[in-house]
């Protein structure tokens, strides 16, 4: 494509409008180039651009032109428009913007497609939000929508979300780009807004995603709800410093949250074990020391530790206790060898152990052919779907009612269940089968 240098001290002939700028700025840059307009078609005319809107004179000289054999000259005002947004040094515009304080210079820019998304989140600092929330104002609505719809995967198959506060919410989840959350994080709705309900979802999003920087967790820990805290006490891969920063805290139920997070450190494992020993017992990752530790202070919740090892569950199981033996039935990560150790074991342990999906398979089908073990069949998502369909043509209500909610029921069965107005609610609910609606474009009220 040509540079815009190309056109340098020439005229071009424009037919219509403009579409990224509007005719002042359009006018503006081409001054920068000492690019003039003609008013109708002259030898010295360089480029003949359509613009949009052209009016029926000026379509009908834009085709007796094109008719002549000048499509050489031809340009599209978006290859124009481009060859001029590509020669703006975004340092100059953006003090331009600063010393001006052209409101509606910088609001034509931040809804010019056509800008790259750098320059875009450095002219997004400068606009002034004037005490309002996203979409208090019809321009505060506007450069909202530009935000959404900019960065918004998939926008075009999800209509009218840029003008709502969940597209915020959703842009945020989608996004894996620190820079990005960092910028939407440093908004002033959002900055001014940690008290304001309708943006918690958008707040809680920011504090959960993975690429958010984390200076802007500090700032959210600092100013954000407890809840917003929670969220960020439980990121994965929290980092030592934002540890060491809620545990300073000294906030009970974020201490618990702590204690359930796989990245905790050993030195703050250390300080929390006096006081939450129960808690880091079932979520700590274990090795030989501190699987020792548990084992004396809270040997019940390390039952339910996914980390234990199958030698650590049979030691576990050889305390012959029977609260410790329930808790080891429920692990997901129970082995083999354990499960038939409890496998013959009473039926409170049975029952545990069949609504258990580490059990296997095997085990699950001969479960079918006891009936006190048919609730615990239709709780566990590793139950064979067949199995799944049998306990569905049964009829107990309880049992029916845990098959709504097993993700694993099949979507046919779920269909029948729904027939019963009792179960309407629990099919809605089940996330397969939201999936499945969403994939098959059919709805519901809920």
């Amino acid at each position: 494509m040509r540079s815009i240098e190309a056109f340098k001290n020439q005229k071009i002939l424009l037919f219509g409008k403009p579409r990224a700028f509007d005719v002042h700025e359009f006018a503006m840059q081409l001054e920068a180039f000492c690019i003039t307009f003609a008013q109708s078609y002259e030898e010295d005319v360089a480029c003949i651009v359509e613009g949009r809107l052209l009016t029926p004179y000026e379509q009908n000289e834009f085709d007796r032109l094109y008719a002549l054999g000048l499509k050489e000259k031809f340009l599209c005002i978006d290859d124009f428009e481009k060859l001029l947004i590509a020669n703006i040094e975004p340092d100059t515009l953006l003090m331009s913007l600063k010393l001006s304080h052209d409101r509606n210079r910088l609001f034509a820019y931040l809804k010019n497609s056509q800008i790259d998304d750098t320059l875009f989140l450095k002219l997004l600092k400068l606009y002034d939000w004037q005490g309002e929330g996203f979409f208090d104002t019809d321009a505060n609505r506007d450069i909202t929508a530009a935000l959404i719809s900019r960065f918004y995967t998939n926008i075009e198959q999800n209509h009218n979300v840029q003008y709502a506060t969940l597209g915020l919410m959703h842009l945020v989840e989608q996004r894996c780009e620190g820079e990005l959350i960092a910028s939407i994080a440093a908004l002033a709705p959002l900055k001014n807004g940690f008290e304001q309900p309708s943006l918690f979802a958008i707040l809680h999003a920011i504090a959960k995603n993975a690429a958010t920087p984390e200076n802007v967790l500090k700032m959210f820990l600092k100013n954000g709800s407890f809840a917003i805290q929670q969220s960020i006490a439980a990121r994965k891969n929290l980092s030592v410093p934002l540890q060491n920063l809620i545990f300073l805290q000294n906030d009970p139920l974020l201490c618990e949250t702590l204690c359930k997070n796989e990245n905790i450190t050993p030195a703050l494992i250390e300080k929390l074990q006096e006081n939450y020993a129960s808690i880091l017992a079932q979520f700590v990752q274990l090795d030989g020391a501190y699987f020792e530790l548990f084992l004396l202070k809270s040997p019940l919740t390390l039952a339910l530790n996914t980390s234990l090892t199958c030698k650590q569950q049979e030691r576990l199981s050889a305390l012959v206790r029977q609260d410790v033996t329930q808790a080891l039935a429920k692990n997901e990560a129970l082995c083999e060898r354990v499960a038939q150790i409890l496998l013959a074991c009473d039926d409170g342990i049975k029952t545990l152990l069949f609504a258990n999906p580490a059990l296997s398979e095997v085990h699950l089908r001969e479960a079918y052919a006891m009936p006190q073990y048919h609730l615990a069949l239709a709780q566990n998502p590793a139950t064979p779907a067949e199995i799944l369909e049998k306990l569905g043509s049964l009829g107990e209500f309880a049992v029916l009612q845990a098959l709504c909610k097993n993700p694993n029921t099949p979507i046919a069965t779920l269909y029948e269940l729904r027939l019963d107005l009792r179960l309407d609610r629990l099919v809605s609910e089940n996330e397969r089968f939201g999936a499945h609606i969403k994939t098959e474009n059919i709805g519901w009220k809920i």
